[in-house]
């Protein structure tokens, strides 16, 4: 789906999602629960971690901090993967 397909789904701008995927703009509480809405799932499930890991230095982290980030990511990807499709059958 292109960014503009996503933004026309979300009632947002082309651009607020150009934004958000490159990192340039951090989404507000309102575009994940639209989000979240669309997607038939609760909003802490998009963004179980309100820290972006990868601004922090994995060398300061415990193995088992690095494993349970690495398995929260991989889970929060499967989830929006399965979910995802709510919006692409949208009409």
């Amino acid at each position: 789906m292109t960014q503009s397909a996503f933004a026309k789904k979300l009632n947002v701008s082309a651009v607020l999602i150009a934004m958000l995927e490159t990192g340039q703009k951090e989404p507000t509480k309102k575009f994940v629960e639209n989000l979240a809405n669309k997607m038939n799932v609760m909003p802490q499930s998009i963004i179980p971690f309100v820290y972006n890991v990868n601004k922090y230095n994995e060398d300061y982290m415990s193995k088992l901090e690095k494993d349970l980030i690495k398995l929260g990511m991989k889970l929060q990807r499967d989830l929006i993967k399965k979910k995802a499709k709510n919006i692409l059958n949208e009409k």
